[in-house]
Protein backbone atom coordinates (compact mmCIF):
# COMPACT_ATOMS: atom_id res chain seq x y z
CA UNK A 1 0.00 0.00 0.00
CA UNK A 2 1.18 3.52 -0.94
CA UNK A 3 2.00 6.07 1.83
CA UNK A 4 1.81 9.43 0.74
CA UNK A 5 2.05 11.81 3.37
CA UNK A 6 0.61 12.01 6.64
CA UNK A 7 -3.31 11.79 7.15
CA UNK A 8 -4.48 14.43 7.73
CA UNK A 9 -7.15 15.22 10.46
CA UNK A 10 -11.32 16.69 8.84
CA UNK A 11 -14.27 16.35 10.28
CA UNK A 12 -17.45 14.63 9.10
CA UNK A 13 -18.44 17.41 6.56
CA UNK A 14 -14.66 18.36 5.43
CA UNK A 15 -14.57 14.31 4.97
CA UNK A 16 -17.30 14.13 2.74
CA UNK A 17 -16.48 17.41 0.73
CA UNK A 18 -12.76 15.54 0.23
CA UNK A 19 -14.47 12.57 -0.79
CA UNK A 20 -16.36 14.04 -3.43
CA UNK A 21 -13.26 15.87 -4.97
CA UNK A 22 -11.05 14.87 -7.69
CA UNK A 23 -7.95 13.96 -4.77
CA UNK A 24 -10.50 12.39 -2.43
CA UNK A 25 -11.78 10.01 -5.53
CA UNK A 26 -8.30 9.59 -6.71
CA UNK A 27 -6.48 8.39 -2.73
CA UNK A 28 -9.82 6.18 -2.89
CA UNK A 29 -8.57 4.45 -6.29
CA UNK A 30 -4.67 4.94 -4.94
CA UNK A 31 -5.07 2.86 -2.01
CA UNK A 32 -7.43 0.51 -3.87
CA UNK A 33 -4.57 -0.28 -7.09
CA UNK A 34 -1.54 1.57 -6.48
CA UNK A 35 0.36 0.51 -9.42
CA UNK A 36 -2.55 1.00 -11.73
CA UNK A 37 -3.37 4.78 -10.26
CA UNK A 38 0.72 5.67 -9.46
CA UNK A 39 3.57 2.99 -10.27
CA UNK A 40 1.77 2.58 -14.05
CA UNK A 41 1.57 6.29 -15.59
CA UNK A 42 4.76 7.20 -13.43
CA UNK A 43 6.66 4.92 -15.71
CA UNK A 44 4.71 5.80 -18.65
CA UNK A 45 5.92 9.29 -18.14
CA UNK A 46 9.67 8.18 -17.69
CA UNK A 47 9.17 6.12 -21.41
CA UNK A 48 7.56 9.11 -23.19
CA UNK A 49 10.18 11.45 -21.54
CA UNK A 50 12.84 9.42 -22.83
CA UNK A 51 11.33 9.34 -26.53
CA UNK A 52 10.66 12.94 -26.28
CA UNK A 53 13.84 13.83 -25.52
CA UNK A 54 15.66 11.25 -27.42
CA UNK A 55 16.35 14.36 -30.41
CA UNK A 56 18.13 16.37 -28.36
CA UNK A 57 20.10 13.90 -27.21
CA UNK A 58 21.14 12.53 -30.79
CA UNK A 59 21.83 16.27 -31.70
CA UNK A 60 24.19 16.81 -28.68
CA UNK A 61 26.16 13.68 -29.85
CA UNK A 62 26.20 14.44 -33.47
CA UNK A 63 27.79 17.71 -32.57
CA UNK A 64 30.35 15.86 -30.15
CA UNK A 65 31.24 13.57 -33.27
CA UNK A 66 31.60 16.56 -35.45
CA UNK A 67 34.22 18.19 -33.46
CA UNK A 68 36.06 15.02 -32.13
CA UNK A 69 36.64 12.60 -35.47
CA UNK A 70 39.56 12.15 -36.92
CA UNK A 71 40.37 13.83 -40.23
CA UNK A 72 41.65 11.66 -43.11
CA UNK A 73 44.90 12.12 -45.01
CA UNK A 74 43.07 13.66 -47.59
CA UNK A 75 40.43 15.99 -45.76
CA UNK A 76 43.75 17.23 -44.05
CA UNK A 77 45.03 18.48 -47.04
CA UNK A 78 41.61 20.42 -48.53
CA UNK A 79 41.82 22.14 -45.51
CA UNK A 80 45.72 23.84 -46.53
CA UNK A 81 44.99 26.43 -48.83
CA UNK A 82 47.26 27.30 -51.90
CA UNK A 83 47.98 23.77 -51.81
CA UNK A 84 49.48 21.88 -54.80
CA UNK A 85 48.22 18.52 -55.42
CA UNK A 86 50.78 15.78 -55.49
CA UNK A 87 51.68 12.10 -55.08
CA UNK A 88 53.80 10.80 -52.74
CA UNK A 89 56.21 7.95 -55.17
CA UNK A 90 56.24 11.02 -57.78
CA UNK A 91 57.38 13.59 -54.67
CA UNK A 92 59.86 11.04 -53.19
CA UNK A 93 61.51 10.46 -56.51
CA UNK A 94 61.26 13.86 -57.78
CA UNK A 95 63.44 15.09 -54.18
CA UNK A 96 65.83 12.03 -54.85
CA UNK A 97 66.68 12.96 -58.24
CA UNK A 98 65.09 9.90 -59.63
CA UNK A 99 62.17 11.49 -61.80
CA UNK A 100 62.95 13.70 -64.65
CA UNK A 101 58.97 14.92 -64.99
CA UNK A 102 60.02 17.85 -62.74
CA UNK A 103 63.62 18.74 -64.58
CA UNK A 104 62.10 22.24 -65.31
CA UNK A 105 61.85 22.67 -61.59
CA UNK A 106 64.74 21.39 -60.79
CA UNK A 107 68.28 22.57 -62.05
CA UNK A 108 71.15 19.96 -62.53
CA UNK A 109 73.72 22.49 -63.78
CA UNK A 110 75.58 22.68 -60.60
CA UNK A 111 78.69 21.40 -59.07
CA UNK A 112 79.07 20.42 -55.28
CA UNK A 113 82.53 22.04 -54.64
CA UNK A 114 83.54 22.79 -50.77
CA UNK A 115 85.23 25.86 -50.10
CA UNK A 116 88.10 26.27 -48.47
CA UNK A 117 88.80 27.49 -44.66
CA UNK A 118 91.17 29.65 -43.26
CA UNK A 119 94.08 27.67 -42.23
CA UNK A 120 92.67 28.98 -37.87
CA UNK A 121 89.42 27.53 -38.90
CA UNK A 122 90.63 24.07 -39.67
CA UNK A 123 89.64 21.22 -36.98
CA UNK A 124 92.58 19.95 -34.82
CA UNK A 125 92.26 16.25 -34.20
Amino acid sequence: MVYLGNKVFRGKKEQEAFDKSFAGRYQKLLKKNHFLFFGLPFMLSIFAGSIYLQKFTAVKWEKYDERHRQLSEDEMLGLIDKKRSFDKRDDFYRLQGLLKDHTDDVKDDYEIVRVQRKKEDEPVW
